[in-house]
């Protein structure tokens, strides 16, 4: 078997990365939002993260598909696009919040559910991925590398669009 070289787990950390940085601006940046400047109760964005990661436990599933489909990147490159589709239609959410409540968590409940199915299907698959294409002695310092990168991915996005959005604007978002 042809292992990673660690070139090719830096790349895959890269996917990580931008994983990271999505949620980052759903479950910070978009939550700030609706807490602070749209004045909701916190329980809203706290129930719609609930409901992503309720949806995770949906992972294994993801996995198995993922292992028999003989495929993992068709996964990763699937949910990835799931995960950015919700991402977008949960910023949409924000927007529709302000004219109708019912209408924005409806909007929202759709948005974070497929951010859960995104998450789950990438994630998933780029951890599957990760522990099979890397050799055993390099799986610990592997997978540290991948995760260090999704927090720094984080990080960095809440940053630049903390700053970027500032002052507030439907606009700046």
């Amino acid at each position: 078997m042809i292992y990673f070289s660690w070139i090719s787990i830096i790349r895959i950390g890269l996917v990580q990365m931008a994983l990271g940085s999505i949620l980052a601006l759903t479950n910070a940046t978009l939550n700030r939002i609706m807490v602070v400047e749209l004045s909701l109760l916190a329980i809203v964005p706290g129930m719609l993260i609930a409901l992503h990661y309720a949806i995770q436990i949906t992972r294994p599933n993801w996995g198995l598909l993922s292992d028999i489909g003989g495929n993992r990147t068709r996964w990763i490159i699937g949910g990835l696009s799931i995960l950015g589709i919700g991402a977008t239609l949960a910023t949409v959410g924000i927007i529709v919040f302000e004219k109708n409540f019912l209408l924005g968590l409806f909007v929202s409940s759709i948005a974070y559910g497929l951010i859960g199915i995104g998450v789950g299907a990438s994630g998933t698959s780029l951890l599957a991925l990760l522990a099979t294409g890397t050799q055993e002695k390099q799986r610990a310092l592997a997978a540290t590398i991948t995760w260090l990168m999704m927090i720094m991915g984080a990080i960095l996005t809440a940053f630049i669009v903390g700053d970027l959005i500032e002052p507030y604007s439907h606009l700046r978002l």
